[in-house]
């Protein structure tokens, strides 16, 4: 056991990966080296206007091969996956993620037009004034019920965990004397750094 760098002593119980998708196989060597049972990887799906985490999913070696899976909801969280015209998806058919619960936030703090917009009428909750978040995140559910991150369905970008919302960079830089039109891209042109290019 020493041998595979395994520990049955080490302190660490848990490792939670959240802020970015996580790439399952990135994890390979990890396993190789602790296996998958101690400390334990899980993988959460998470934003602001739920206080962080959202979603929770153990992932062990098995997992490797598929994508981004972020599990279930937290218990005090609902997910639904939607249409464009708010209406669920099948399984296994990508959908807008839509958030709901007594876990989420009641809106933006003097920010009317925006928590209009983005906490709508929950239409699956029985209770008054019960609102559910457009992420703007996509996932699909899978046969058994976690869900799979599948990434962003607009131009908003995360850099070390935080939202970028392209268009509002190319509006600012399409403001500056001599610049006809501008487009921002996210590269990792070295993996881990992630940037912002003009």
């Amino acid at each position: 056991e020493a041998e595979l760098g395994q520990n049955p002593k080490l302190a660490l119980r848990y490792v939670i990966f959240g802020g970015e998708m996580l790439e399952l196989k990135s994890l390979k060597p990890w396993f190789e080296r602790h296996g998958d049972q101690r400390p334990q990887l899980i993988n959460m799906y998470g934003i602001t206007e739920t206080t962080v985490h959202v979603t929770y999913r153990p992932i062990g070696a098995s997992d490797l091969a598929g994508g981004s899976v972020v599990g279930v909801p937290i218990p005090d969280l609902q997910v639904h996956l939607l249409d464009a015209n708010r209406q669920l998806v099948p399984v296994g058919v990508p959908g807008e993620m839509y958030v709901g619960g007594a876990g989420l936030g009641r809106g933006y703090y003097n920010r009317a037009e925006l928590t209009a917009e983005k906490f709508v009428p929950d239409p699956f909750s029985s209770r008054p004034g019960a609102r559910l978040y457009r992420s703007g995140d996509q996932a699909r559910r899978l046969a058994n019920g976690d869900l799979e991150y599948l990434g962003r369905i607009d131009f908003q970008v995360k850099v070390r965990g935080f939202r970028v919302e392209l268009g509002e960079i190319e509006s600012v830089l399409n403001e500056l004397p001599g610049v006809r039109e501008s487009a921002v891209i996210l590269r990792e042109d070295v993996p881990g750094d992630k940037r912002l290019v003009a």
